[in-house]
């Protein structure tokens, strides 16, 4: 934390990258950041993808001055859709000149989507930009925004989902800023930026699973993490990963299968005092809402939420930047060939390691076996099973 603020103070006419991997505390950085050039005079914008996005930073930043005893006063443009009633901190407007008004006067945080800070009128408006989820944001979008500062913040992770691309561009043109700075690397080189290598999420079993595959082996869990676990009668007790086979044929996006065996499952949990302790060493009962369950298919997620009413159900990309005890990743398809968007998108590392790093005791696969037994015939195909093969081998079978 003290190295991030004291090179946020050193930014001069530079980009600076921080790669936070799950539960690294990225949000919680970025506004301890922003939070310090404040005090020392600077205005700072927030941008983002999305609206949400850029509101739950700016919630951060408000918490993180409350600590400090720091008066922030901040301004976000919104869309019809996002207005809101004006906070202490945080006032809500919807044209551009009017965020631009309030920045030039008496507001030292701005925030907006890209279409906001690429306006003419908005170059140099602060002094230092921070973009939230830059792995999601293309290289030419961080380009167009960037001039709205003297220097450029970029938070993210290239090892999570990526952005979501749509038509057809030549290649390179969709990557991220982020992904444009690591090159080979799986991890931002000390020379090149900051890297968040401690998870306050991850126990240490399932930490060591995507350090290993997505890390380079870099991060590491908090001290206390350790305590975190599953009490329960059954094989799914203490921490870790676990894999449940289910034998099924000619399954694409749905499983009903896997579906069956989910609530089972869960029913199994929820009725035998399951409990779980966290990483202060507090137990406490599991309910429903202490389950994630994720799938890569929304045809897999109608499945269980028929079986599963009001439980936390949905893809990968629902669930980014969310946790929970336990998280059960139904994979739904029967077999590679059987993937109707091919193995590039089922084998995804980045959204195994987004499933996978939503756990802070436990993580369950759901899979057919053969999806483990992948016919790889080129060098890609052999690199996208790596991953789900290495959690077959460390996984306790149920």
């Amino acid at each position: 934390m003290k190295s991030a603020t004291r090179v946020a103070l050193a930014l001069d006419q530079s980009v600076y990258p921080v790669q936070g991997p799950p539960g690294a505390g990225k949000t919680f950085t970025g506004a301890r950041m922003i939070c310090a050039l404040v005090r020392a005079g600077k205005r700072v914008g927030i941008t983002a993808n999305s609206h949400k996005v850029i509101r739950n930073l700016f919630d951060e930043v408000v918490e993180a001055a409350g600590e400090e005893g720091l008066r922030i006063r901040s301004v976000q443009k919104v869309d019809e859709k996002h207005q809101e009633d004006d906070l202490d901190s945080l006032k809500f407007v919807k044209k551009n000149e009017h965020a631009l008004d309030a920045l030039r006067t008496n507001c030292s945080v701005g925030g907006g989507t890209s279409y906001f800070w690429a306006r003419p009128d908005a170059r140099l408006s602060v002094d230092v930009l921070f973009i939230d989820e830059a792995a999601q944001m293309a290289l030419a979008n961080v380009l167009a925004v960037a001039q709205a500062a003297q220097s450029v913040v970029l938070l993210g992770d290239p090892r999570q989902l990526e952005q979501p691309i749509q038509g057809s561009h030549p290649d390179g043109v969709g990557v991220s800023a982020l992904d444009h700075v690591l090159g080979p690397h799986a991890t931002i080189p000390a020379d090149r930026g900051l890297f968040l290598a401690e998870t306050w999420r991850l126990h240490p079993l399932i930490c060591a699973f995507n350090s290993e595959l997505f890390y380079e082996g870099r991060l590491k869990s908090r001290p206390g993490l350790e305590r975190q676990e599953i009490r329960i009668k059954s094989g799914l007790n203490g921490s870790g990963l676990r894999y449940l086979p289910i034998q099924h044929d000619g399954n694409q996006s749905s499983s009903p299968e896997e579906a069956d065996a989910i609530r089972d499952l869960i029913a199994d949990v929820l009725g035998s005092g399951t409990t779980w302790v966290d990483r202060k060493g507090s137990e406490s009962p599991i309910s429903l809402d202490h389950i994630l369950i994720i799938a890569p298919y929304n045809a897999q997620v109608f499945e269980l939420q028929e079986r599963l009413p009001g439980a936390r159900i949905g893809t990968v990309d629902k669930f980014q930047g969310q946790e929970a005890p336990i998280v059960i990743y139904s994979m739904a398809t029967s077999s590679h060939a059987d993937a109707p968007r091919g193995m590039e998108f089922l084998y995804s590392a980045n959204r195994l390691n987004v499933a996978v790093s939503r756990a802070k005791c436990l993580c369950i696969v759901v899979a057919s076996p053969r999806l483990f037994e992948a016919d790889c015939r080129t060098p890609r195909q052999m690199q996208l099973a790596n991953a789900f093969c290495r959690y077959a081998e460390i996984a306790s079978v149920l």
